[in-house]
């Protein structure tokens, strides 16, 4: 079949018969593929070096007319990311970038956009840049791009538009925020100042660069923190396997 060729993030390998690896990769063109790589644990110079996971590659590959896995014909690393295999912090943050980008975007669907936003907060991570922002703006974003962005713009009940006054609350079944009018704060509708609600606003919108130093506050990075793992674990209807490691996050 027709050999393609890609930029890929590596998300996965494991070892697979006596010589081969089993590798699941995120591409730019084609989004989430698995493939098999022949002979790439006798260290081919065909896979030298490339196929660990978070790396950033370029791959081709051949689709296979019985599967959907594919054949990897050859790997050339681009960047490795090695900040973030020296901090176990880091290490676990991408796991969490990783696992999200799976489940939201399973095999053979694809998004450029979700492709370069994986791209940039690993980068940023891994050169320790703004990490506590880059981990809150790759969730909103991640999850604006796979069609559950956060409402912020008026109460899901009442339809009362939201000014900026005033605390608001987060309702995970519509994914919006909620007036106090209509509900109370509480672990299941947790609250947020109308600063929150604005830094919420604007991590979602795809014109905010993963590098823009925000500066925030500790109470508007404790506020997101919970309303954004309220809204992940409600819509993907599980707690991710990674997340344990990520709490508690110091602030």
């Amino acid at each position: 079949m027709e050999q393609k060729k890609s930029e890929a993030i590596i998300l996965g390998t494991k070892d697979f018969g006596e010589s081969d690896l089993f590798v699941t990769f995120f591409s730019s063109h084609y989004g989430n593929l698995k493939g098999v790589a022949k002979g790439a644990r006798k260290s081919s110079k065909r896979f030298v070096n490339s196929l660990t996971i978070f790396s950033l590659v370029d791959i081709e590959f051949r689709g296979r007319r019985s599967s959907d896995l594919v054949w990897l014909d050859s790997c050339e690393l681009i960047d490795g990311f090695p900040g973030i295999r020296s901090d176990y912090g880091l290490l676990s943050r991408a796991s969490y970038m990783v696992e999200i980008t799976g489940i939201l975007f399973p095999f053979n669907v694809s998004s450029s956009d979700m492709f370069q936003l994986l791209r940039s907060a690993l980068g940023s991570i891994s050169n320790k840049e703004n990490i506590e922002e880059t981990t809150m703006i790759f969730q909103a974003r991640a999850m604006k791009i796979g069609g559950f962005g956060i409402n912020v713009s008026k109460c899901s009940v009442c339809g009362r538009p939201y000014k900026g006054e005033g605390r608001a609350l987060f309702h995970p079944p519509s994914g919006s925020i909620v007036c106090m009018g209509c509900d109370k704060e509480s672990a299941l509708t947790p609250g947020m100042d109308p600063n929150t609600v604005s830094v919420l606003e604007q991590i979602q919108s795809p014109d905010l660069s993963l590098s823009s130093a925000l500066g925030f506050r500790e109470d508007t990075i404790r506020e997101l923190k919970g309303v954004l793992m309220a809204h992940i674990e409600h819509c993907l209807g599980k707690r991710l396997k990674s997340a344990k490691y990520l709490q508690p996050w110091p602030l």
